[in-house]
């Protein structure tokens, strides 16, 4: 058989997987996404063609080449019987007037294959009786059937069963045979047919039969092309013997319907009743599947009938090809009818005895003078054996994977145990093991169960708000966590402070010795006091980085958008990042085209960015060298970048540095410490703004990181001084305010008991009389006994939480002027604004900043202006953090 008449427009395919449920043989694979056909395996059935939805599936076309035949000389076309359907349904014409429109289209002569059919009833006939004689009725066991998909599957997938499916030509072979010898041998024989496989059968090679194959559906395109209407033509006579389609025509039941038109006839009918019938495709597959194996295993076929007759499409009056709607009792009945009102049996003895063996009835056969000299040429054929043909092994093998090559397919589909091989078909295979010997043979891919994607699906749609909701425990239990570490941190960072300094004012100056050890030790515990504070200091930023995360992508921070030079943004952070800058002797250069627009953001955040993008250059960039910032207007925004000399990154990682908790340089021996955390906030942040960051690098040339931000739409008319580095945090902050003059008495309301030992020391030692309450309502109580000049107040706290203690204190005129701190581990400002509070400050606890705000706060008395002071940046013990009022 001809391989490749189907073939898949990739185009159009979606690779849904409807072509491979309707294969019986599972020719198709999956590749890339898309459906190919596996040619040394398809049937050219057409199943494929019928069940894509989107058209993917076609069969090569026939129509230019048989235009070539009809111009070159003179063409006959052979007719498959169904053509009285076509002719029925598609033009409403007689059969006279259809095959007047194919000879105006060009064909010189007109066959259908009734005639044809009769010679190979005949031939089926006398195999089976050479058969029956030589081997015994219980070892004869013949398969048979015109179907080309049928003949297409035995030689390709069932090999073992060709010793039993019949030689013989099909009824459209046999006929062209007897058109071949009948006309001059360079008549070019066209056949039509509603099969797409019988074009695989047809332009057989070794048949040798046909120059060219048609389906029906081609046909009609061709009539349509030529704007041909049969129904107005005159009608026409076919050329050669018109057979009795009753009798001819393999309907339901194919040859052994057939044979029972003979029946009577003396040794015409030798299977009898040893015979088995076969309908529909998927039967007919299963059922050789089983005779091949069963041959294979016991070495014979005992108990299997005579004859297995198998009606693989129906008698093709439902092929894929018609061309028309097609309803097989409707398309019986049509044929049914048709053959009725247009012949009739012989019932001469003289005619019945002379052709013995056939039931052809042909128009004025007495009166035909060239009757017998055609069926002296069928004689003739048949002493030749030239109705026999032969089939060919071409066996599609498949390589048998090994248990575990099974299970590692099965598992990349989501399949770990033999209750998640449903065996559901949904993929087109009939078992889960199937698909996984086609992914074997690379028939298809891995990954690819239908049912397990849809599952997986189904899963994300079903518990989408399940998986956000554990995302959202996730982000809240680093949150919490974060939180929590600020309290003991602070007893941490506070004390190891207090500690430092006591050991520096007081009792290092008191150790004096000329002896190594000791003056060593004091270096050691200065260092070591040193490095706990700085450790303290670096997981305080990351628990920031965590908790800033957290923020942005629950959408709980508020945004203070306003018009802001880009200029002033590049300023600020260049400044907070100048010490990292001298620390490692690294230049850094700005590079700002003048004139440019502004940009609408929050200010905070995007100077948050800013240092982001410069502590991570200078974290890469070796000592001595550069870091280049420039910003341009382009197109509508203006682009930012960072530019650093280096050791860049790998383009395997480029993708990966704006992950959370990803960190580039992993095989550095020295790579620098974080928490990963800092470039996806930079996206965060960016993204809210309506910009893109993205990162350009070479490994070991440096990389450049950039941004855009949407212009807001004025020129950025800033003066070119605020270009320049501003000064230092800690040299903009004013020296500490005058104390207010007596000792005031401060309340330190907090149920961590280590924290109100750290703020008793650092309050004492600056000279307030200090007192103490470890819950809210013992601290209201204290308040109403005795007044205290400023409260010290955390939230979390057991029974009433610090926000209703200040609103109580802040809602009574006794105790209204008390101004209230409070220091907290919950980031909550607007809430204490709302309230009233006078200051708030996050754990963990900046000493010099907290006495600063008290002093100030004191002094103000009750005649204060109400203005909230946050502090949410820790920066040294003795540097002061940026307020806002």
């Amino acid at each position: 058989m001809l391989n490749g008449i189907v073939y898949t427009d990739k185009d159009k395919c979606e690779a849904c997987s409807a072509c491979l449920r309707m294969c019986r043989t599972k020719s198709i694979k999956i590749k890339d996404g898309k459906s190919e056909i596996i040619r040394e395996s398809c049937l050219n059935c057409g199943a494929c063609i019928k069940a894509c939805s989107k058209g993917a599936k076609r069969y090569i076309s026939s129509i230019e080449n048989t235009w070539r035949l009809l111009e070159t000389g003179a063409a006959a076309l052979v007719l498959a019987p169904s053509y009285v359907i076509v002719a029925a349904k598609k033009y409403r014409c007689s059969t006279g007037q259809f095959c007047a429109a194919l000879k105006e289209l060009g064909f010189a002569y007109i066959y259908e294959s009734s005639f044809g059919a009769d010679v190979v009833t005949r031939v089926y006939t006398d195999y089976l009786n050479d058969h029956i004689e030589q081997k015994g009725r219980e070892d004869t066991h013949v398969i048979t059937s015109p179907c080309a998909a049928l003949m297409n599957y035995v030689e390709k997938h069932v090999p073992a069963l060709l010793e039993q499916f019949a030689p013989v030509l099909s009824p459209m072979a046999a006929q062209a045979l007897l058109v071949k010898r009948w006309n001059d041998c360079n008549t070019a024989v066209v056949g039509a047919s509603p099969c797409i496989a019988k074009k695989s059968e047809l332009l057989d090679k070794n048949l040798g039969l046909f120059d060219e194959a048609l389906t029906f559906e081609e046909l009609i395109q061709m009539l349509d092309s030529r704007k041909i209407d049969p129904p107005v033509l005159e009608e026409s006579e076919f050329d050669g013997i018109q057979a009795f389609y009753g009798a001819a025509f393999p309907i339901s039941g194919g040859l052994t319907k057939t044979m029972e038109m003979f029946t009577g006839e003396s040794g015409f009918n030798p299977v009898g009743s040893d015979y088995l019938i076969l309908e529909g495709e998927g039967r007919a597959v299963k059922y050789l599947g089983k005779m091949a194996r069963d041959k294979l295993k016991d070495g014979d076929l005992a108990g299997y009938p005579l004859l297995v007759d198998i009606l693989y499409c129906e008698g093709c009056i439902m092929g894929k090809a018609m061309g028309v709607e097609s309803d097989f009792r409707e398309n019986r009945r049509i044929i049914a009818q048709y053959a009725q009102s247009r012949f009739q049996m012989s019932s001469s003895k003289e005619l019945a005895g002379k052709y013995k063996g056939y039931s052809v009835v042909v128009k004025n056969t007495v009166q035909a003078p060239e009757f017998a000299a055609w069926l002296d040429t069928v004689e003739q054929l048949l002493r030749e054996n030239s109705f026999a043909r032969r089939w060919n092994n071409r066996h599609y093998d498949k390589k048998v994977p090994d248990e575990d090559q099974i299970k590692a397919i099965l598992e990349h589909d989501g399949k770990y145990s033999a209750s998640d091989e449903l065996n559901c078909g949904a993929c087109g295979y009939e078992t889960c093991r199937d698909r996984a010997v086609a992914v074997f043979n690379g028939e298809n891919e891995a990954g690819g169960c239908i049912v397990h994607i849809k599952y997986e699906a189904k899963i994300n749609l079903e518990e989408n708000k399940r998986l956000q909701e554990l995302d959202r425990m996730k982000s809240d239990f680093l949150s919490t966590v974060s939180h929590e570490l600020r309290t003991p941190l602070t007893s941490v960072l506070g004390f190891s402070k207090i500690i430092k300094n006591r050991l520096e004012d007081l009792i290092f100056p008191l150790v004096k010795s000329d002896e190594k050890k000791v003056n060593r030790a004091v270096g050691q515990v200065s260092d070591n006091l040193n490095i706990i504070i700085s450790e303290s200091q670096r997981l305080t930023s990351m628990i920031n980085d965590v908790l800033d995360l957290s923020k942005l992508e629950a959408g709980r921070i508020e945004w203070k958008m306003e018009p802001l030079s880009p200029a002033e943004v590049i300023g600020r952070a260049a400044s907070a990042t100048a010490a990292l800058f001298d620390q490692k002797g690294i230049e850094l250069v700005l590079d700002i085209e003048d004139g440019l627009p502004l940009v609408e953001g929050d200010l905070d955040r995007l100077i948050q960015t800013a240092i982001n993008l410069f502590s991570n250059a200078v974290k890469f960039t070796g000592q001595g060298g550069t870091v280049t910032c420039g910003a341009r207007a382009d197109r509508g925004s203006v682009i930012i970048s960072v530019t650093d000399t280096g050791i860049g990154i790998a383009g395997q990682d480029l993708e990966k540095v704006f992950e959370k908790f990803r960190q580039v340089g992993d095989t550095l021996t020295d790579k620098p410490k974080g928490t990963g955390l800092g470039l996806p906030i930079c996206r965060q942040i960016v993204e809210q703004h309506g910009g893109s960051i993205w990162v350009e690098s070479q490994l070991g040339r440096g990389s450049t990181f950039s941004f855009s931000l949407p212009v807001f739409g004025a020129v950025d008319s800033s003066p070119e001084g605020r270009v320049a580095l501003p000064v230092k945090r800690a040299e903009q902050v004013s020296t500490e305010p005058e104390r207010a003059k007596g000792q005031k008495s401060i309340l330190v309301v907090d149920d961590d008991t280590n924290i109100r030992m750290l703020l008793r020391q650092e309050l004492e030692e600056a000279g307030y009389s200090v007192r103490e309450a470890a819950g809210g309502m013992e601290a209201i109580g204290m308040v109403k006994q005795e007044k205290a000049d400023l409260i010290i107040l955390d939230v979390m706290m057991p029974g009433i939480n610090g926000f209703d203690v200040a609103a109580v204190l802040k809602n009574d005129p006794a105790t209204l002027q008390i101004p209230i701190i409070i220091l907290s581990i919950v980031e909550d400002k607007e809430r204490g604004c709302r309230i009233g509070v006078d200051s708030y400050f996050t754990k963990p606890l900046n000493a010099v900043e907290l006495l600063n705000e008290i002093a100030v706060l004191i002094a103000r008395g009750g005649a204060r202006e109400k203005v909230l002071v946050v502090d949410d940046e820790i920066f040294s013990s003795r540097g002061p953090g940026k307020k806002r009022g």
